[in-house]
């Protein structure tokens, strides 16, 4: 489940990042005879050592002199620089609250020009989100945005904050902004996940979870993606592929999830696949109920070790009939015991023209032929497969989850 833990606790991490990588100012201001005769003596000789630090990056240094020019400084232009200075080496060394407090000064300092006003107002917006003032941060963006046009980036963050802030609505106004029709980067899939699942809109918190596992295949997405299909009750089938999908990836975290594939593994004849879910499930002890998996898993046990034994004989008997669905099951038995070869023979055979009609399910025939296929690195055969199993809107989802798509 994406939580808004796991979205909004690197954001300030993000935030500090912006600020540091906007606010590396380099200060101007010449030091000779020209500096020198537009302010005196007394704030020249506090002024100068801090720039000079600055420019070492001594920032503690440079914000110490800062403040001691800032006391002496009479004229609008000392006043200028020394808070430029004090803004400077507080950002760089994230002492915000100088650096804020510095910011607003020059806000209403005369002799700072408009275009650097919109820069102070958007880096108070990076500081205040360092900061987690996420309500200031947005006000401050908002004073921005209105000299500004706004880049993508900037709508991005604007949407960062608002979703910090609890205020999903805008968030997503603000993601829509930045994207104009581009994909989603995953730091704005995740707060479209969030927002989309505190508002209960399960369509599209579910396109956009299935573009998220898409394109940044990892734990949380597949989690979300499975949790919406099993509350939609789709086809069992379909939920038990999925359920291949996160053990091939070992992505499975509950126990109800390495029960229930165990439990159709037997019932379809994969026993010794049911076997390996629940010795995972167990070491990794996920599997806790210690009654029903050790009956489970005897079971399992028990079937695989007389499945090894019949299986020749299981073999003969599907090749001199002509039922596909022998053949299907014999493929599965194959593919259960990590026999691929003869899986993915046993299973073509069964889908053969003059087979298939006996063949119950060609849908998840060919989602277990697509998956055998992948274990014998055969990519596009196999997605062949799969995209005859994604033609059944039974399995759509089961199959796009294993292409990829």
């Amino acid at each position: 489940m994406i939580t808004l833990a796991s979205v909004a606790g690197p954001l300030a991490t993000r935030l500090r990042a912006s600020v540091l990588t906007s606010l590396a100012i380099a200060l101007t201001l010449p030091l000779g005879s020209a500096f020198a005769q537009q302010t005196s003596q007394e704030f020249y000789d506090k002024f100068a050592p801090g720039q000079s630090a600055y420019q070492k990056h001594d920032f503690a240094t440079a914000l110490k002199h800062g403040k001691e020019a800032k006391a002496v400084a009479k004229s609008a232009y000392e006043k200028k620089a020394a808070l430029t200075l004090i803004y400077g080496a507080a950002a760089s060394s994230r002492s915000y609250q100088d650096a804020i407090d510095a910011a607003k000064d020059l806000l209403s300092t005369d002799g700072v020009s408009a275009a650097e006003k919109l820069n102070f107002h958007k880096s108070l917006a990076q500081m205040y989100g360092a900061t987690s003032h996420f309500d200031m941060a947005i006000n401050e963006y908002k004073e921005y945005l209105k000299g500004a046009s706004g880049s993508p980036a900037d709508y991005s963050a604007l949407a960062q904050y608002y979703f910090a802030n609890k205020d999903c609505p805008n968030s997503l106004s603000s993601i829509d902004k930045a994207l104009g029709g581009k994909p989603a980067d995953e730091d704005q899939l995740k707060i479209q996940m969030r927002c989309y699942f505190q508002s209960k809109s399960d369509e599209k918190l579910l396109a956009v979870s299935e573009d998220a596992l898409r394109r940044f295949p990892k734990k949380d997405y597949y989690t979300q993606v499975l949790r919406v299909y099993q509350e939609k009750k789709i086809d069992d089938l379909a939920i038990a592929e999925m359920l291949r999908y996160g053990f091939d990836k070992d992505w499975l975290v509950d126990e109800a999830d390495y029960t229930k594939l165990a439990d159709r593994a037997l019932d379809v004849g994969t026993t010794a696949e049911a076997q390996r879910v629940l010795e995972r499930g167990i070491q990794k002890k996920q599997v806790k109920n210690a009654d029903k998996a050790e009956r489970l898993l005897k079971q399992a046990k028990d079937r695989a070790t007389e499945d090894a034994k019949t299986i020749g004989q299981a073999d003969a008997e599907a090749r001199a009939g002509k039922n596909g669905e022998s053949d299907v099951r014999l493929g599965y038995r194959y593919y259960s015991m990590n026999q691929f070869e003869k899986a993915a023979e046993a299973i073509q055979r069964g889908l053969s023209a003059e087979r298939v009609a006996r063949v119950k399910r060609p849908d998840d025939a060919n989602m277990i032929l697509g998956i055998t296929l992948l274990k014998l690195k055969k990519k596009a055969e196999a997605d062949k497969a799969f995209n005859a199993a994604k033609a059944d809107p039974r399995m759509a989802a089961a199959a796009k989850m294993w292409l990829g798509a």
